[in-house]
Order: structure tokens, then sequence, then C-alpha cells
């Protein structure tokens, strides 16, 4: 008796996953530069990454999520919240699945890449490039 109200739960919840999963358009995989990062980039919708196996040992002192207008990151990127909306530096991550959201008045249209950066020493550890038009 239970399996037949717990059966369509499942189902829905099932379902609801799929489609969740279909919504994602893929960006890219973020390469090892530095740091042991990787994972894989999504975008959710306009204003949303979602990065999957996220890997980052957390060892360098200013990193930060980071976004910009320029094929690469550099030093007029714009540094990104993390998963809990925080501007700290970044803590280590292991096959972490991560959502992010753009900075206020920022769209994936309008920037051009999404990585991991170094602030104090102006080092990129992986990014991808982004053409979500």
């Amino acid at each position: 008796m239970l399996w037949k109200i717990c059966l369509p739960i499942l189902l829905i919840c099932h379902s609801t996953a799929i489609a969740q999963k279909q919504q994602e358009t893929f960006l890219g995989d973020l390469p090892n530069y530095d740091h042991g990062v990787s994972g894989k980039v999504y975008a959710l919708n306009d204003h949303t990454l979602v990065v999957r196996n996220l890997n980052y040992d957390g060892q360098a002192p200013d990193a930060f999520f980071w976004v910009g207008t320029t094929p690469k990151p550099g030093v007029t990127g714009t540094p990104i919240p993390d998963e809990n909306g925080s501007l700290k530096p970044l803590k280590g991550y292991r096959n972490a699945t991560v959502m992010l959201q753009m900075p206020a008045g920022k769209t994936l249209r309008d920037i051009k890449h999404f990585g991991l950066w170094c602030r104090a020493y102006q080092i990129d550890f992986g990014h991808v490039k982004i053409d979500f038009h």
C-alpha cells in the first residue's frame, strides 16, 4: 500500500531532476592550471552558473570565482560570490556541485569567461570561455 503513495512521488522527483538537468547548457571543462582546479561548468539561466565535480585545493591566499568581459581572466575581472553568497577567499572543494549567481546588473551574456583567479598573485587557476548568446 505504501508503495502506491511513494512510487508517484519518486517519479515526480525523478522527472523534475531530469528536466532541471536538461535545462543546463554545458559551457566547458575547467582546466587545471594550478591548485588542482577542475570541474564542469554549465549555464542554468542568464544569471546562474552551475559547476559540477568542482575541485580546488583551497591553498591560495586570495582565490575567487571570477568573471570578466575579456577572453581570458585578468585584473579587470570581477569576483562573484561563492555558493553561500560570500566574497571571502575560496575554501577547498572536492567533487562539489556549486550554484553561482552573477553580480548585480550582469548576465552571462555580458561576460566572456568564468574561472578561479588569485587576486594577490594575479594567477589564473583555470577558466572557461563563455559565449552565451
